[in-house]
Formats: structure tokens, C-alpha cells, sequence
């Protein structure tokens, strides 16, 4: 009698929308990837995708496999990371607890100077040359960030179409603001991580691989992997969502 009733219980929790043990219908699949947007700070502002909805999401999914957007010293060393509390927070202490392997999708060492570099001076002869122009973009940005954060209701609204158009916009003016050598920069970091992760995703089929990006360059990450590996691409927001209280 008592056996009956565990497994009762196991099967009413199990299909629970409001159960932790709740997950898309198609969780279980092996050789699933997904791209999640990561918010950076805007996580500490954003109860809806805090740092424990994000670790809920990750262990939901449960990877075989993290690409990360951190170089490979931060990872190596579990570095701090400015900018992106999340890894402290959240990825080093599960990497030190979970199954899932890393992999480091920006570039490290002298390339990584040297785009870093380039990109700061470019913003600099923008603040030189139009400061007006440097404090508009830079209140812009706020802007978008403030926007966002009013408009996200859920954590998985943060993957979705709006999200993208309103991080291309900012893009688009940051590109118009600060000129060409700012666009070849960031083109070149794209195009590395894109890299990595569309590597990553080929070398291991029959794996679950989550690449952990930004809310500011998830489509562009999604859209590499759709082009190479479509019928492996889950929806990260319904791994964000389904842990939302039902």
C-alpha cells in the first residue's frame, strides 16, 4: 500500500505544472542545444530571472556540455568576471558540483587584448570627438536596459523577439556613433564565438550542449546553430518558464 502511494505521488509531482520536477516535453531528449541569454547585472534587478531561476534552468536542463562566453583563463582559474556576476554566482559553483564540461567561447590571451583594446579606443575617439554624441548613446543604453527590465514579465521573455530587436537597435546606433573601426571589432568577436560554439556543436553529437550567451547576442548564437545542427535546437525559454510557479 505504501508503494502505491509513492508512485502515485511520484506521478502527480512529475506532471505538475507548478513541480520542479516539471520540464518541456521534450527535456529528455539527448542530443538537445539550446542558447541561453544570460542577463549580466540586470539579473540582480530582474526578480523574474534572478540568479536562482537561472541556476533552476541550467540543472533543468542538465548539460552534458556548457559553452561559456568568458575566456579561457577566467575559466580555467574560475576567475571573477565584471560585467557578468552570473559566473561566480552561479556557473563556477555548479561546475564543481555537476556532470557538465566547459568550454570557453570568447577569445583569450593577445587576441583577446587586442580586440579589447581596439574596441575601447574607438568608444574613446567617439568621447573625444562628439561627447554629446558619447553621453546620448550611453544614456541609450540605459534606456534599452530600463525598457527591458520594465517590459519582462517572465524569465523566458528575455529570449524572445522584442528582446532581440531592442539589443539590435542599441547596436545599430553604437555602430552608426562610434564608426567603422567599432564594427569591425565587435564583428570579429562575434564571428569567434559563433565559432566555438558552432565547433562545439559538431564535435559532439548525442550530447546536450547549453551555450550560455547574453540576452544582447543570443539570436546571433541561435541562428549560427540553427544553420548547422536545426533539428538539435531547443527552446531555452521553455526551460525558463516551465519553472515558473503554476
Amino acid at each position: 500500500m505504501r508503494m502505491k502511494f509513492l508512485i502515485l505521488l511520484v506521478l502527480i509531482l512529475s506532471f505538475s505544472p507548478g513541480s520542479a520536477l516539471a520540464q518541456p516535453a521534450d527535456a529528455g531528449r539527448t542530443d538537445m542545444v539550446i542558447v541561453l541569454g544570460a542577463l549580466h547585472a540586470l539579473h540582480g534587478r530582474e526578480p523574474a530571472f534572478d540568479h536562482d531561476r537561472l541556476r533552476r534552468a541550467i540543472l533543468a536542463f542538465d548539460p552534458d556540455i556548457a559553452v561559456l562566453e568568458v575566456r579561457p583563463d577566467e575559466l580555467s582559474e574560475r576567475k571573477d568576471t565584471p560585467g557578468r556576476p552570473e559566473y561566480p554566482a552561479v556557473l563556477w559553483p555548479l561546475l564543481g558540483i555537476s556532470r557538465m564540461q566547459a568550454v570557453a567561447m570568447e577569445p583569450g590571451g593577445e587576441e583577446f587584448s587586442a580586440m579589447a583594446t581596439a574596441a575601447s579606443q574607438a568608444f574613446a575617439r567617439l568621447r573625444e570627438r562628439d561627447p554629446d554624441g558619447a553621453a546620448a548613446l550611453s544614456a541609450l543604453d540605459d534606456a534599452v536596459e530600463n525598457s527591458l527590465l520594465a517590459y519582462w514579465a517572465r524569465a523566458g521573455q528575455s529570449q524572445d523577439e522584442v528582446t532581440r530587436q531592442s539589443a539590435e537597435a542599441l547596436r545599430t546606433m553604437q555602430v552608426a556613433l562610434v564608426g567603422p573601426a567599432f564594427d569591425e571589432v565587435q564583428t570579429r568577436w562575434d564571428r569567434y564565438m559563433v565559432a566555438r560554439a558552432v565547433e562545439t556543436v559538431r564535435a559532439h553529437p548525442g550530447k546536450r550542449i547549453l551555450i550560455l550567451g547574453s540576452y544582447r547576442n543570443r539570436h546571433l548564437l541561435e541562428a549560427a546553430i540553427n544553420d548547422v545542427a536545426a533539428e538539435r535546437l531547443g527552446d531555452a525559454a521553455r526551460f525558463l518558464d516551465d519553472e515558473e510557479p503554476g
